[in-house]
């Protein structure tokens, strides 16, 4: 295997140029075994390119001569893409089009291609970005890398993180944040939770109470029967967040005893006819209610039944439907209701349900930021089908200021053809009264935009170009809006070509 020259030659060399001094032999041939570069490179590319190797590696291992890593990449499965996807990669993941890597990423994965090895330190390091809030994304773009990309982050210590033989256990000691071992727990209950409860259990009662809530919510990853006996245990704190976070998990983990107090709950809340009131009946209910955590200050019963029970609990809550039932919940009580469809696992399939009530009867009682959480993260189909729907009942569902606009905003999978024809009418129709519309107004516009850019369906780029093609002729940033999404289009027609 080839060396790399040391980092000093290697500067040198670049300080007096290609032209006077051409780069070693190994240069080349170090930078070939590895693919580090494009083959039609010229020296002065590949010199740059040696260099930039060296200087991060020289950080590493401050010795003269510096392998790239002790074993041999390992052979590819997949093959790499055509010319033209690779140049497409370079501009997303060297900041022309940074908002399309996801749907970049997946083209390299259904197509199952992996990403030319010159752009796996701009991968990387995203990956290593996204794994605290988006771990399935991070994996996704491992595994766009090729085996190459593992292979590159256990070599190095920063990206090592995203590999598994990533010593979570070690971490876990050293960094002693809240957050950050919250973080932690969550990625090693993915691989062991007993390993990752076990670990928790000697520094527990040192924690503070907002402490302990912000390391439950790890829970939350690989949930079950096993963790109950463990979560019951530690009912005894004296904050109310904590008990609140605690009846939640046992709850979602299946745990009987917590479950048969619940239902006991919602039953004194009942009245003869058993219609649900907002007063709870008798002593032995009213100490339930404090051992799991008690009312947050103006909280309702049945906004804390809502959020702490599950969803297929709730017919316990009102002699109608379910859909029956949040018709007459107040803002607050719909916020607690959406929280629990995101918390609790969904077996009777009630987000698309609910997601199809809020945005049908959209009022001032909507609890926006909720319902865009459980809109993010609706299988796409339930998504499309909703929308669908709803676009075949409302002619301007997407009009600027509703409801549904926000909601459409907030996927991260690109829309069907249907709803991007509909959102660029909605559009072009804002464009028409733009003058009219306050700074703030069309501030929002064009932010709205700007995000549904990488989300429309390139299949309307020809149907778009034609109705786009007058507005790129302004001067605002209306007509640069209507050029980036033209231009946009067209560019992402390569990841699928």
């Amino acid at each position: 295997m080839a060396q790399l020259p040391a980092y000093a030659a290697l500067l040198s060399n670049l300080t007096l140029g290609t032209a006077r001094r051409p780069p070693d032999p190994l240069v080349r041939a170090w930078l070939d075994e590895r693919e580090a570069t494009d083959p039609t490179a010229d020296d002065a590319e590949c010199l740059l390119a040696a260099v930039a190797f060296a200087e991060r590696l020289a950080r590493l291992d401050p010795a003269p001569v510096l392998p790239l890593a002790p074993a041999s990449p390992p052979v590819e499965a997949r093959e790499l893409p055509p010319p033209r996807f690779t140049r497409a990669l370079e501009l997303v993941l060297r900041g022309t089009y940074p908002a399309l890597l996801p749907e970049a990423t997946a083209a390299l994965n259904e197509q199952f291609l992996r990403l030319p090895p010159q752009f796996l330190p701009e991968l990387l390091a995203e990956a290593l970005r996204q794994l605290p809030t988006r771990p399935d994304y991070a994996a996704d773009l491992l595994a766009a890398g090729g085996e190459k990309a593992t292979w590159l982050a256990e070599q190095h210590p920063d990206w090592r993180e995203l590999t598994p033989a990533f010593d979570l256990a070690a971490a876990f000691q050293t960094d002693a944040t809240p957050g950050r071992r919250s973080e932690l727990l969550k990625r090693w209950r993915r691989r062991d939770p007993a390993a990752a409860r076990s670990a928790l259990t000697p520094i527990w009662a040192k924690q503070s109470p907002k402490n302990q809530e912000v390391l439950l919510a790890s829970f939350r990853t690989g949930l079950s029967a096993e963790d109950i006996p463990w979560l019951r245990e530690r009912l005894g704190p004296k904050r109310r967040g904590v008990r609140r976070l605690l009846a939640r998990l046992l709850l979602a983990a299946g745990d009987p005893t917590t479950l048969a107090d619940f239902r006991q709950l919602a039953r004194a809340t009942l009245d003869e006819a058993g219609r649900h009131r907002n007063i709870l009946a008798g002593a032995e209910a009213q100490d339930i209610l404090q051992q799991y955590g008690g009312l947050q200050k103006k909280e309702s019963l049945l906004a804390y039944l809502l959020r702490q029970l599950p969803p297929a609990e709730w017919a316990l809550l009102t002699t109608g439907s379910i859909p029956d039932l949040w018709s007459g919940l107040s803002r607050d009580e719909l916020t607690a209701a959406a929280e629990s469809l995101d918390f609790h696992p969904d077996e009777q399939n009630l987000r698309p349900l609910f997601v199809r009530f809020a945005l049908r009867y959209a009022s001032d009682k909507t609890p926006v930021a909720a319902l865009m959480e459980l809109v993010a993260g609706l299988p796409q189909h339930d998504f499309l089908t909703i929308i669908h729907e709803l676009l075949d009942k409302e002619k301007n569902l997407l009009h600027p200021g509703s409801i549904t606009r926000l909601a459409v905003l907030s996927r991260w999978e690109p829309w069907s053809e249907r709803i991007s024809k509909a959102f660029v009418h909605q559009l072009i129709a804002t464009l028409r009264d733009v003058g009219q519309f306050s700074y703030k107004h069309q501030k929002d516009t064009s932010e709205q935009w700007r995000l549904a850019i990488p989300l429309l369906d390139p299949a309307i780029f020809g149907w778009a170009r034609t109705h786009l093609h007058s507005w790129t002729e302004r001067g605002d940033i209306f007509g640069k809006l209507a050029m980036d999404t033209l231009q946009t289009l067209a560019f992402r027609r390569v990841f699928w070509e």
